[in-house]
């Protein structure tokens, strides 16, 4: 079961995805969420479920977000583009892909840091 619910995800956090795009990237979300909080999300306070909510959404909606661009761009970045013409370029072998991987890990991780270190640190990679 995901941190958040549509209804949740509509009334609270006032996305836009539909229900099935929510539970698709809910679901992802939450895996996410788990392996970052290494499951202690899975057994976190009362205090920490809202929290856990909003940062179930905000990983949702960028996760859809990055799906959509993948989309857009065929996997591929962005090389050179042309305005009057309309001419757009991608690149899609070399390193960068395995950059860009990491980099939404590290963005992602941080929305995880911005929503799951109070009132308890749910992050916090330390013995207890």
């Amino acid at each position: 079961m995901a941190y958040a619910d549509y209804t949740f995800y509509t009334d609270v956090y006032k996305g836009d995805m539909s229900a099935e795009e929510f539970e698709r990237w809910a679901a992802k979300a939450e895996l996410q969420i788990d392996r970052f909080t290494r499951s202690r999300a899975a057994c976190a306070p009362e205090s920490m479920k809202r929290a856990l909510s909003l940062c179930c959404c905000a990983v949702a909606d960028q996760l859809r977000t990055w799906h959509d661009q993948d989309a857009r761009t065929q996997s591929g970045l962005v090389t050179s583009e042309t305005v009057d013409g309309y001419s757009v370029s991608y690149r899609t072998n070399g390193a960068e892909p395995n950059d860009r991987a990491a980099a939404r890990r590290l963005e992602m991780y941080n929305l995880c840091v911005d929503y799951l270190t109070w009132p308890v640190n749910l992050m916090y990679a330390g013995v207890e």
